[in-house]
């Protein structure tokens, strides 16, 4: 159901892009790189698509035009990221940190316990709780939602390093990290940011795509406890989850 969701959102995306298209092709007799830059990032139609239908036409799109409207949106993205925080938090205080890495660790236990069709889908963290959005159509049963917190909790226990790798996206595959974006990535060919909680020493737990900030090691979060899992929207649920003594009081509570 959710395929069948995600293709007919692709398509009703590739039908206004190829509208748009048709305009900018009637009005200027080819696509310039700017206008298929903002057939990518206004309509989600891909460049190889503009490429292939102007081809057609006997023309071509000045791809080195496309490449520096992406880096110009690129870093007008960063200093907006910058100023806004990223990742969902509301600020970088060491609680939101604390939360950000427990995210990683949640993501990871909700793929080995759900399987890999999880992804990330938003996230908010606040200095109080974190609020995590997934790709998966069922409500979690209770035997699920534990054994996600026994995982996570396992590993702040093992006191993992945090730590991360400037990698290319390729690289950053081949090494099993998980993530979004990665096509807008790939299109230039930059590194990106690659968190790992775990080492050689004690074993890779996790490998994610993020502009961090994250803690030096797992330990610091103290505990973790899911306090709810709903429905965000079709096809998505949402986890809401503390830290620390938050955490502790509210498995202390859970088993008394």
């Amino acid at each position: 159901m959710v395929i069948a969701i995600e293709e007919k959102k692709f398509q009703k995306t590739l039908s206004k892009g190829l509208k748009e298209f048709e305009k900018m092709y009637i009005a200027h007799k080819t696509v310039s790189g700017e206008e298929a830059f903002v057939l990518y990032s206004t309509y989600g139609f891909p460049l190889e698509l503009t490429e292939e239908l102007v081809r057609e036409k006997g023309k071509h799109v000045d791809k080195k035009t496309f490449q520096a409207e992406f880096t110009r949106h690129q870093e007008l993205s960063r200093l907006g990221a910058g100023l806004k925080f990223a990742g969902g938090l509301a600020d970088h205080s060491d609680e939101t940190t604390k939360l950000h890495t427990a995210t990683h660790l949640l993501h990871k236990a909700l793929r080995m316990v759900l399987g890999d069709h999880v992804e990330q889908r938003g996230s908010n963290i606040t200095s109080e709780r974190l609020r995590f959005d997934f790709s998966h159509t069922d409500k979690l049963t209770d035997e699920q939602k534990n054994l996600v917190e026994q995982i996570v909790n396992s590993q702040i226990k093992a006191n993992l390093p945090m730590g991360f790798e400037m990698m290319t996206v390729e690289e950053a595959k081949n090494a099993g990290a998980i993530g979004l974006f990665e096509d807008k990535y790939a299109l230039l060919g930059d590194k990106i940011k690659v968190y790992t909680a775990g080492d050689a020493e004690h074993g890779i737990f996790s490998r994610e795509i993020c502009g961090g900030p994250h803690v030096d090691r797992t330990g610091d979060l103290g505990a973790f406890a899911i306090l709810k899992e709903e429905s965000s929207s079709s096809g998505i649920r949402r986890i809401k989850a503390v830290i620390g003594e938050q955490a502790l009081l509210a498995l202390k509570v859970r088993k008394s």
